[in-house]
């Protein structure tokens, strides 16, 4: 049974860059001359001011488009390279499921936050806990994120040394809870401007690809860390020393793939 999809957001400024690529102004004008394909009606999308007939031409490739793997996205890059050495980010569509990261540092406020009310009587969580308050409330706090993760791990090992009166996993559940409602995403600096920072894990890929979207489209995601989806980007070279990821996608459209229910019988 084929899947649901729902157009999430299209970058405002991007609409027409992405209806001039070949093979997708291609896809739009084959439905545009064939009634039979043509869209019932305009997809909405809520708080975003896209133009009706970019939403439609955006949403149509998203849904009709060819996707490419990791080594596509690697041979367009390559091939984005001219005679002279010049380079131009290509315009790619990919497909797996996408996985937000929480903010290092907020996943250990939230983690402080979540096994206070457990120290009492329990040294090695209460030690765990007072040291990360310590760390929370130095001046000018300005650390890597691995030193973050830590002493996020050193509370979780301390709590899950003890046998308590809440279900198995209960830490954690509570953390991701409470960073997804309030959309504490990871974020980092891309082309000038807070960025979240996304992994997608393709269907055949051994290793996830690096999304960058805006920062604010974190309000108009669903309330999910993964889903299925879509994904219109242009690709760009390595711009991070410390990522292990060879480019970095910049996300220019998205739409979520929702399976469809079995009927019970």
């Amino acid at each position: 049974m084929p899947e649901t999809l729902e157009l999430v957001w299209i970058h405002p400024k991007s609409a027409a860059r992405i209806r001039k690529r070949p093979p997708w102004q291609r896809l739009v004008d084959d439905a545009q001359r064939d009634p039979r394909t043509a869209e019932p009606a305009d997809p909405e999308l809520p708080n975003q001011t896209v133009p009706p007939e970019d939403r439609r031409d955006v949403f149509l490739i998203l849904a009709r488009a060819v996707a490419i793997d990791g080594s596509g996205v690697a041979a367009a890059l390559s091939e984005a390279v001219r005679e002279d050495g010049k380079f131009a980010p290509p315009l790619v569509f990919v497909t797996g499921e996408l996985r937000f990261l929480f903010d290092e540092l907020e996943a250990l406020k939230a983690a402080v936050t979540t096994a206070t009310p457990f120290t009492g009587g329990d040294e090695p969580l209460k030690t765990a806990v007072s040291a990360a308050s310590e760390f929370l409330n130095t001046p000018g706090l300005l650390t890597a994120p691995a030193v973050v993760e830590g002493l996020t791990d050193r509370i979780r090992q301390a709590f899950g040394r003890v046998r308590r009166a809440v279900p198995s996993g209960y830490l954690d559940a509570q953390i991701e809870r409470a960073l997804l409602e309030h959309r504490r995403y990871q974020k980092r600096l891309f082309d000038g401007a807070p960025h979240l920072r996304v992994l997608l894990q393709g269907p055949g890929d051994k290793a996830p690809m690096l999304v960058y979207f805006p920062a604010d489209v974190a309000t108009k995601l669903p309330l999910y860390q993964r889903f299925p989806a879509r994904l219109i980007a242009a690709a760009h070279l390595s711009m991070d020393q410390f990522e292990p990821h060879p480019f970095a996608l910049q996300a220019l459209a998205l739409a979520r793939q929702i399976p469809r229910a079995t009927p019970h019988r």
